[in-house]
């Protein structure tokens, strides 16, 4: 088992990579850029250069070849690349602050374009200073090659450092993209694994009663229940709980997003506001799989070892919950790995009606403010949340299939 997993982890690498080219592709052919707008009127040009050069989006999309006319490839004797940062490395050897920034601008000397040569890299980056965060410049000597200066290779390029580089949304911009993720991400885990809690203990049970009660008034009010949640859409279920339960009934307080970063999930605070979105989100995930797991477990119980059971005069409690649940519970298990993956990132559209501050609702707000980053950023983690999703998958198919091996 340890061999096939880490081979699966070894096959995803090139599959990200992949992932990660045809997004950047897909968000880059978008029309419009970040740096258009300011607000409700179009942004003076030589801001919107200015712009464009802080964030590497003045440079070739792909690959840089030479006499492209693209910068920097043309005659630009200085290029400025980061304001004045203190050193990195000069604050932690305990040199002061102010000693440690330089007077002006940190510029590189341009000499044109090389295939390969050794650059000295200097990277924004922040470090813990006396207890508090600082920002400076982190320098380090590489082997470049200007053919690969470009949009996609650098992105690429910081990435393989796990670090997802700086947001160009208007309400975010210049913040480190990690650190957006990972002050949201915790509220989208806590929304989604409560969501599936809820839902696989609504919607397994239904769908076992469902299928030992087969076309019996039980069976015909789980199926009416799984068909009506699931033909009614999330934005129309979660407004109408809104103003029934929360503007009419008074019976919930107003959505607050701030109850979201309580950090006791039995705070009753927190209860109170996240009942609703986790419930409106964990029983439509209950209601597709209380329909899968009725047909899974007629499925089974109509093979010849579920017979042979009974004919050995084992109880019929034994024979549902020993020998049919385990293996009628395959189909089901397949789908973890999506589901986890998709709701660990973030519901679009919950987060968006309850205000929740998760990853969800900033994807959406990247999307119309073109903040390739943080679009990027959260369409990689939902890939690798994917991948880890579907090697679970495989390994609790050994646990409920003792046959199914896979080393």
């Amino acid at each position: 088992m340890t061999k096939y997993i880490l081979r699966r982890i070894v096959i995803a690498i090139p599959v990200l990579l992949a992932i990660i080219f045809f997004t950047f592709l897909l968000i880059r052919a978008v029309p419009g850029g970040p740096f258009d707008f300011s607000g409700s009127k179009s942004t003076p040009e030589s801001i919107r250069r200015a712009l464009e050069q802080r964030y590497g989006l003045d440079l070739p999309f792909l690959l840089n070849f030479p006499f492209d006319t693209i910068a920097p490839d043309h005659d630009i004797p200085r290029r400025v690349i980061y304001p004045a940062l203190a050193d990195c490395d000069a604050l932690r050897r305990g040199v002061p602050l102010e000693q440690a920034r330089p007077a002006t601008n940190v510029v590189d000397e341009y000499e044109g374009w090389q295939l390969f040569r050794i650059v000295t890299e200097r990277r924004e980056t922040t470090i813990t200073l006396g207890g508090r965060q600082v920002r400076c410049l982190q320098a380090s000597q590489v082997l470049y090659s200007d053919l690969f200066l470009s949009q996609f290779f650098g992105y690429l390029n910081n990435v393989l450092r796990f670090d997802f580089g700086l947001s160009v949304g208007r309400t975010t911009l210049g913040q480190p993209v990690n650190n957006l993720i990972a002050d949201r991400l915790p509220v989208s885990v806590r929304l989604g694994l409560l969501a599936v809690f809820i839902g696989f203990a609504v919607g397994v049970p239904l769908g076992v009663l469902a299928a030992l009660y087969r076309n019996s008034p039980i069976d015909y009010g789980v199926t009416f229940f799984a068909g009506t949640i699931a033909a009614i859409p999330t934005l129309v279920l979660g407004p109408i709980l809104i103003i029934v339960l929360i503007v009419q009934w008074k019976i919930l307080p107003p959505v607050d997003p701030r109850v979201w970063k309580l950090p006791n999930i039995l705070d009753w605070n927190f209860i109170s506001v996240a009942i609703l979105p986790v419930s409106v989100l964990g029983i439509g995930i209950s209601a597709g799989l209380a329909r899968l797991t009725r047909a899974s477990v007629l499925q089974v119980l109509r093979d010849d070892y579920i017979r042979t059971a009974r004919a050995k005069g084992l109880r019929e409690r034994t024979v549902i919950y020993i020998h049919a649940l385990k293996n009628a519970l395959i189909p089901v298990a397949t789908i973890v790995g999506p589901l986890l993956a998709g709701v660990l990132t973030g519901s679009l559209i919950i987060e968006r009606l309850f205000a929740i501050p998760g990853l969800g609702d900033v994807f959406v707000t990247s999307i119309a403010a073109r903040d390739y980053t943080m679009l990027l950023g959260v369409t990689i983690l939902y890939s690798v949340f994917l991948i880890l999703g579907n090697i679970l998958v495989d390994v609790i198919y050994t646990w409920l299939d003792p046959r199914i091996r896979f080393d």
